[in-house]
């Protein structure tokens, strides 16, 4: 791809953050929000496929290739040094909150392959910017996603899914962690879900979204999902309020589909009801609003 004159490649993820776009690919590509124009690119990554700024000045991003987080300094456009999450745990996406962040190592495709751990990293200590491994807890197999609610982490565990030998495929899961003492609260296997992915919370912290290979679930904090979008192949999953009137306000889901390339898909987040879609060029690959 190509944004004013720049070209993206790979392009996987993006992060806004204040006045700027966090584009990962390849490299790390910085845009401004206002005119798009480029104001850095970092290089020397493996395979950059997720990130979260921490502060104004330092960025973490996950490296899967390299099975670590690379540490960026903002200011100087170069690495800081970088935090290793385990020998080939192949990690997969971080979030973070106060002075915490978490990394999923989501591990490989196959039961060999797989992983099962979530390493927590801090990155204020007493108000001073550190960098430090703080923890290492195993979840369920492949852990790739999370979303934080009002008092705890919940991570999403794919499980195994291997499409060439579908007799070694085990259910997906999430787990319920207290995320300032590093402690699992709760963990609830989820029967008949395969593969699933990219969780997400709304506003109000009352409701989870996630994607599988039947389709987008959604579930309250029971861990109980209640309602079922079917037939969806979904990559990403965003969730926004949006104000109908002064007094209304409407919280909407947003997601790709595989089969249908070059749209992005709107559906009511508390009924599940389809809305529209909104054509796009190219393949959807992240919503984000700022």
């Amino acid at each position: 791809k190509k944004v004013n004159n720049t070209d993206i490649s790979q392009p996987k993820s993006l992060l806004i953050s204040s006045k700027h776009a966090y584009i990962i690919g390849d490299k790390l590509y910085i845009a401004n929000m206002e005119t798009f124009g480029n104001e850095g690119i970092v290089d020397g990554f493996s395979n950059p496929v997720s990130c979260k700024k921490v502060d104004e000045d330092r960025l973490y991003v996950v490296d899967k290739g390299s099975s670590s987080v690379k540490i960026v300094d903002l200011s100087k456009l170069e690495f800081l040094g970088h935090i290793e999450t385990g020998d080939s745990s192949m990690p997969t996406n971080i979030v973070g909150s106060w002075y915490r962040a978490f990394v999923m190592n989501e591990g490989g495709s196959t039961f060999a392959d797989r992983d099962s751990s979530i390493v927590a990293i801090d990155y204020f200590q007493s108000g001073v910017p550190v960098n430090n491994l703080s923890g290492k807890l195993d979840v369920g197999y492949n852990p790739n996603s999370a979303a934080f609610s009002t008092n705890n982490l919940w991570v999403l565990c794919k499980g195994v899914y291997d499409v060439q030998d579908p007799s070694k495929n085990i259910e997906s899961s999430m787990y319920k962690i207290a995320p300032w003492s590093n402690v699992i609260d709760d963990d609830k296997n989820l029967t008949g879900i395969y593969n699933a992915d990219n969780l997400a919370i709304n506003e109000s912290k009352s409701r989870m979204f996630f994607s599988s290979t039947d389709g987008i679930y959604i579930t309250d904090l029971t861990i109980y999902p209640i309602l079922h979008i079917p037939g969806i192949d979904a990559s990403f999953i965003t969730i926004n309020t949006e104000s109908i009137n002064d007094s209304t306000k409407v919280e909407y889901l947003y997601a790709n589909d595989a089969n249908q390339s070059g749209f992005v898909l709107k559906y009511e987040a508390w009924t599940g009801s389809f809305v529209g879609s909104i054509q796009v060029n190219g393949n959807a690959l992240d919503v984000v609003f700022y």
